[in-house]
């Protein structure tokens, strides 16, 4: 049995870790305990399920601050995790440290050669303002707020996938600060073997402070860098015939689009079907795309055009942090209208058997197929870059008496999708569950192999997770 971590570190052992973390690090960074001014706003968190209490946060300012730090914990046996933007059920920890980096951030573009760092905990929003400054873009998550680094590393599911892959095809090069607190550069030409497993699984083996990206000119969304976004009303009952005609447009070969069709609760109109499309194009061809949708006699359709900058200003209402939030992430083989049907159906029975869960959203994500050129050449851990289909559980609820029967319909929702599909063929996404086996996350068995044989090396002591030991 694992020793518990008040068996380990007696609080004059903790006190003493924290004065000598408190003596190595820059006088800029914030070292902060219970009881300090900072310390309950440093340790909220996009949700509050699962949130712990750490022993101490620290706030470095650089990468030699994170260095001092990885080597303290890896000398003392501290537990340790990072956090950036706080959406991670993997950035909080019960009485060790937190590596916050929310004060340590910067972003370096390169137009001219279609690069940018990203440093630290930069969140999503700041790398889309300082791309867009440049006329560039890469791959986003859809939140503003979500911590860039750790998105890219995880794979990185985006609505520009159909054009660029997805986050992690369009890594080039990383810093990563490993167990023993060395600084290794890892590229094409540098630990090239590291930089294959920073490519969706980089988290497992240290804490990356630098992400070089490839970036992308805005005019491969449209005329202008302008994508279109297409918003249509259905009512609840109309789920598998709207469905069924979703699944043949966005099966055509044709366009390149990405969206989501949900089952959520309106304030004003109650529980409604929106299908959310991304087209990139012009209006017309989104109209002409789109158009057996609108020939449905919806309740509601607007067209409206958007800029890479504001990729995810219409979600900011996903982002305050606080109350019990949980997201999870299903791969699913393909989009079947009466699977969706049942969803609705238990979408409406969360509702009802639960009052409070009225935020909760139940969603496919589906991509067009991504060209098999460019970014998509990439060698990457990720093993799930041909998925192009979805399910997308959010649950949002204040009381946390109801935690386990929340629990219990995001896995019979995540039955639902998977009905009729083969369980060797199941799919987790790899940034939202590690409880899942392995084999839903990594689907190459020699690619797991592979990355454990890296765990071995760059982590043997899992400081970094146990995961892949």
């Amino acid at each position: 049995m694992l020793a518990s971590f008040k068996q380990l570190f007696s609080r004059g052992s903790i006190e003493h870790f924290v004065a000598d973390v408190r003596s190595r690090v820059s006088e800029d960074s914030n070292v902060l305990t219970t009881g300090d001014p900072g310390f309950a706003e440093a340790n909220e968190r996009w949700t509050d399920i699962d949130r712990k209490k750490p022993a101490v946060i620290v706030q470095p300012v650089s990468e030699d601050d994170v260095v001092v730090l990885v080597k303290a914990a890896h000398e003392a046996k501290f537990p340790v995790v990072p956090a950036t933007g706080g959406h991670s059920p993997w950035s909080t920890i019960e009485d060790g440290m937190i590596i916050d980096l929310s004060k340590f951030k910067d972003v370096s573009v390169d137009a001219s050669q279609h690069k940018v760092a990203v440093r630290g905990g930069v969140l999503m929003k700041e790398l889309q303002i300082a791309l867009s400054e440049k006329h560039q873009f890469t791959t986003v998550a859809n939140g503003n707020t979500v911590g860039a680094i750790p998105y890219m590393i995880g794979g990185g599911i985006s609505s520009y996938t159909p054009l660029i892959g997805y986050a992690c095809e369009n890594i080039l090069s990383a810093r990563i600060v490993v167990a023993n607190g060395e600084v290794i550069i890892a590229s094409e030409t540098e630990n090239s073997d590291l930089l294959w497993a920073i490519r969706g699984a980089g988290q497992f083996f240290g804490i990356v402070t630098e992400l070089v990206l490839r970036t992308h000119d805005p005019s491969l969304m449209g005329p202008d860098g302008v994508r279109q976004l297409g918003t249509i009303f259905y009512p609840p009952d109309r789920a598998s015939e709207v469905c069924s005609v979703l699944r043949n447009v966005v099966s055509a070969n044709d366009h390149a689009s990405a969206g989501h069709f949900m089952v959520m609760n309106d304030p004003d109109k109650g529980r409604i079907l929106m299908v959310a499309a991304q087209y990139f194009g012009t209006g017309p061809e989104l109209q002409a795309t789109f158009q057996p949708l609108i020939d449905m006699n919806p309740l509601d359709h607007i067209h409206q055009p958007s800029t890479f900058e504001k990729h995810s200003d219409h979600l900011a209402w996903m982002c305050p942090k606080g109350e019990f939030k949980r997201f999870s992430q299903t791969g699913l083989t393909s989009i079947n209208p009466e699977n969706f049907s049942r969803l609705v159906d238990l979408h409406r029975e969360l509702l009802e058997t639960l009052p409070g869960t009225e935020r909760s959203v139940f969603t496919i994500e589906w991509h067009t197929k991504t060209p098999d050129h460019g970014p998509r050449e990439a060698e990457t851990s990720f093993g799930l870059k041909n998925i192009d289909t979805w399910l997308n559980i959010l649950t949002w609820y204040n009381d946390p008496s109801i935690h386990e029967q929340v629990l219990r319909f995001d896995k019979r929702a995540q039955e639902i999708m998977r009905t009729d599909t083969n369980e060797d063929a199941f799919i987790s996404y790899t940034n939202t569950s590690r409880s899942d086996p392995i084999s839903h996350r990594y689907k190459d068995p020699a690619a797991v192999e592979k990355l454990k044989e890296l765990k071995r090396r760059w982590d043997p002591q899992g400081c970094f997770t146990k995961e892949l030991l």
